[in-house]
Formats: C-alpha cells, structure tokens, sequence
C-alpha cells in the first residue's frame, strides 16, 4: 500500500510541474508570409515578413512608415534550409513560422522548379501547408515587402483576398497534390502589386491583387493566364462562387447592356470513349440574378428572356473556350483535369492507352463545351 501512495504522489507531482517546453511570446518572432526568390549564382533568398506585436493594434489610414505592422528580414543559402539558418543567426527571437498565412515564390525561381520549395515545406515540421500559395512576375521580396492599405500587415490582406473568392485559393498541401496527381497540372494564383487609381493623370497607390493563374507543367512554371481565363478555369474546374456576366445587346435590338450576378452553378467534365476516339463534354447550369439592364428588351416577354439566356450560354461558352484553347493550344498543360477525369471514369484504358501518351494527347482532345442557363429573377420593372 505504501508502494502505491509513492507511485501516486509521483503521478500528481509530474502533472502539476506545468508547461516545461513552454515557449514565451517574448522570445519568437513570427512570421506571417514567407517570400522566395532566384538570385545570382543560384542562391535562394528567403524573405521573412515578421509581425511586431507592438503595431499590432487598430489599423491607420496615414499609411506611415513608422506605423507598419511588421518588418522584412531575408538572407540567401544555396537552400531554404541554409537560408534559414543565416536568417535565425542573426536574430535575437526564435523564428516561429505557425502563423505565417502565405507563401510567394518569384518567376525567376519557379521557372527553375518548385520541387524543393514544396519538399521543404511537407518535412520541415514548423511550417504551414496550409498556407496560400501564390506567384508573382518580377520578385516575391518586393511584394510581401509592399505597404499594407486596409490592415497592419500585408499578409493580412493577401490572407482577406484568398477568402473572398473571386480569383484562384490554392493552398500548399493543394499545390503538392497536384504535382502527385496523374491527369493533373498544377496551378496558382499570380499575385500582383496594382494601381488603387485608374484612368487618373497622377501615380496612385499600389494594392495587392490576385490578378491571373500562374500555369505549370510538372514543377516548372511556363506562363500566366489573366484574368478572363482565369474566370473559365474557375468555372471548368466546378469551383466559380461569384461574379457577373453581362451581354451586350445589339443595337438592332436597342442596344444597352445587361449584366446579371450569379447565385450559383455547376459544371461537370464528362470523357466520352466512343470506338476508340476520346472526346470531353462539358456541361455548365449557371443560376442568374439579374442586377442591371440598361436595354430596352422586355424581359417580361418570355420568347425575350429566351433569347437573352441564349446569348448568355453564347457568351459564358465562349468564355470557357479561350481557357480550353489557352491550356491546349498555348501552353500544352492540362491545369483543367481532363486526364484526371478520363482515369476515373476508363481507369483501365487510362492506365494502358493514355497515360503515357498524354501529353501528345490532351492538345488534341475533342472538348464540347455546353452551357444552359437560367435567369431566375428579372426585378420588378420593366
């Protein structure tokens, strides 16, 4: 019994001693974006956006230097890792990546190949896959480095774009996956620094924007898509939440023009085998609200919404075109799926036919790009 009492007492004293591998938020620097970029010799330099706890509080409109919510610290290595390394020397805090919200990878560096990056990434424990991953043309340093308009800190910003969903969200675990997946290129957003002022005399502030699709064959990046192509890569890729269409319409009819929002839609990538010849469907049923018309139709008469949502299909059809022939044509990659789907549905013939041959084969692909629309609500007023 006395034996027993020993083991218990241990037990309590060993729960009650507290956090021993506690870390103060004193002695870490945190980092909320991370920034890579190509220099001379084929160095990496590491860019490290670090918040300052101090700033951190409601946000100014001045925009001042002395009032920004964090600071750059950077270095270069032959690796990430040694990088890293020169980095946490010279600090005076332990480098605490948990928060950090964005990963930015420059042209130059991802033309190279982003293997590396991605392997850092998924076995260096303290970093995030689940970050956004973003590109930029030009250098990620002088992005991340940017003055924040609306929040403290810029990553906050990229972080706020990502969830609003109008442009790509691709995530880092996303990223490695489709660098995995057969049938599948990868793709990103490409991040931007653009004017806040436009058609204006004078130089305006700039502002962080997600701008366009950063696309990839393998691990290398071979171009950019804008941002028209990029609204038909969300659309092809069934992940549109948002967004206007809107239909010129021709002066014989009155001229004007009719812009509708979309409440929702779904689009379903269909492979067709028929006696050995390949061919993609694509069927897309958007649901519309109408928000705008400047026209003199009278949507009120039934046989004229039939032809508005005629002109409709015409139009986002033709949308979903230039991003098929940009990915085929262009580029030769196959960001859209299509041999991913194709293995799912004809798993055997994928893994006998057209893996191996896919390349050769996703350029010629026969795709039919079907969309049926419907306006379900016109307003009050004619």
């Amino acid at each position: 019994m006395k034996e027993i009492r020993l083991v218990l007492i241990w037990i309590l004293t060993f729960f009650l001693t507290g956090c021993w591998n506690r870390i103060e938020i004193n002695d870490i620097a945190i980092v909320t974006a991370i920034g890579l970029d190509l220099v001379e010799d084929d160095m990496i330099l590491l860019s490290l956006q670090v918040a300052i706890p101090s700033k951190l509080g409601a946000t100014s409109g001045s925009g001042g230097e002395s009032e920004k919510g964090s600071l750059i610290i950077s270095d270069t290595g032959v690796t990430i890792s040694e990088a890293f390394r020169n980095i946490q020397g010279k600090l005076p805090r332990r480098i605490f990546f948990s928060q950090s919200r964005v990963l930015l990878i420059g042209e130059d560096l991802a033309k190279k190949g982003v293997t590396p990056i991605v392997n850092f990434h998924t076995r260096y424990s303290k970093t995030r896959i689940n970050s956004f991953i973003m590109f930029t043309k030009g250098e990620a340093s002088t992005v991340i480095n940017s003055l924040p308009k609306f929040e403290n800190v810029s990553a906050d910003e990229i972080k706020e774009l990502g969830k609003l969903n109008i442009g790509l969200k691709v995530y880092i675990m996303d990223f490695f996956n489709m660098i995995l997946t057969d049938g599948l290129e990868p793709y990103a957003p490409l991040f931007t620094l653009e004017e806040l002022e436009v058609n204006t005399k004078h130089k305006s502030d700039r502002v962080q924007s997600i701008n366009g699709t950063a696309v990839f064959k393998g691990d290398k990046l071979i171009g950019w898509m804008n941002k028209i192509e990029t609204r038909g890569l969300l659309w092809l890729r069934n992940e549109i939440e948002s967004g206007i269409v809107t239909v010129k319409i021709p002066e014989e009819q009155g001229g004007g023009n009719i812009s509708m929002e979309i409440a929702k839609s779904n689009t379903k990538v269909e492979p067709k085998l028929v006696n050995g010849h390949l061919k993609i469907n694509i069927n897309v049923t958007p649901n519309l609200n109408l928000i705008e018309n400047d026209s003199h139709l009278d949507l009120f008469n039934s046989k004229v919404l039939e032809d508005l949502q005629t002109k409709v299909n015409k139009r986002i059809e033709g949308r979903l075109q230039a991003t098929v022939d940009t990915a085929q044509k262009k580029y030769q990659s196959d960001i859209l799926g299509f041999g991913y789907a194709v293995y799912q549905k004809y798993p055997k013939e994928w893994a006998t036919i057209y893996k191996k041959n896919w390349d050769q084969e996703f350029p010629q692909l026969d795709v039919k790009i079907h969309s049926k629309a419907s306006i379900r609500r016109i307003g009050l007023t004619k």
